[in-house]
């Protein structure tokens, strides 16, 4: 009797096991036809159009943006991400202007994607070969007071080209006279003016960072983007 008792617990372990493996098996399934999704991969560039004005001026950290979607993100033939879907974020940090020319910073914070379907996927990306960028990512305007000097010398040098082309100007008996005239007073002008620049660069503040609503700007992916199909 002991016997048939054991076969018959054994049997019934075995139809559970096999209950237990199919019903695993089917949920597995529907759990991964629940959650098929398009993988945008890491190193993908993404074309924005700010929904937003942001200021190192009138923004504050923590304040929020919206930016919208360029064109379509398509992977293995299949739009993964439409134009006109909305990424938004935070401004990470600002770091104000200060003297020596020195520009004010803003930190991006990208934070996630709407998808078509109304879903918030988190998202990890940095801004991608904008204008000014820092060595850490944040959005400057204008450098520092080597820039200040920099852009002061290129202006010394169109000034003195001015002068010049004045004195060429003046026809083929007066140039002779007229362009070392010309040339002489422009290096003397430009002189002053780059010294006198210099020295007001020493106490000016750097410029703000403004991006109008509307600009332009473009992010890279630091980590794949799973956009679900459902």
């Amino acid at each position: 009797m002991k016997k048939y008792i054991a076969y018959g617990l054994f049997i019934a372990g075995l139809f559970t096991c096999f209950s237990m493996s199919a019903n695993a098996a089917i949920f597995d399934k529907a759990m991964k036809g629940n959650i098929q999704a398009i993988r945008i991969p890491a190193g993908t560039t993404m074309k924005l159009e700010l929904l937003d004005n942001v200021s190192s001026r009138t923004c504050d950290m923590g304040d929020e943006f919206s930016a919208m979607l360029k064109e379509d993100k398509i992977v293995d033939g299949k739009i993964a991400l439409p134009a006109g879907s909305v990424l938004r974020g935070t401004i990470n940090k600002i770091v104000p202007s200060k003297r020596l020319s020195r520009s004010a910073i803003v930190y991006f914070n990208f934070e996630h994607v709407v998808t078509p379907t109304g879903k918030q996927i988190p998202i990890t990306a940095g801004l991608y070969e904008y204008g000014e960028l820092t060595l850490d990512g944040g959005v400057y305007s204008g450098g520092n007071y080597g820039y200040a000097i920099q852009q002061n010398w290129q202006q010394t040098k169109n000034l003195v080209g001015k002068t010049i082309d004045w004195g060429k100007g003046t026809g083929e008996n007066m140039q002779y006279v007229c362009v070392p005239i010309g040339a002489i007073g422009g290096t003397i002008g430009g002189a002053f003016y780059y010294v006198g620049s210099d020295i007001v660069d020493l106490f000016k503040k750097g410029n703000e960072v403004n991006l109008p609503q509307g600009k332009n700007i473009q992010i890279l992916l630091t980590q794949p983007l799973d956009i679900p199909l459902h």
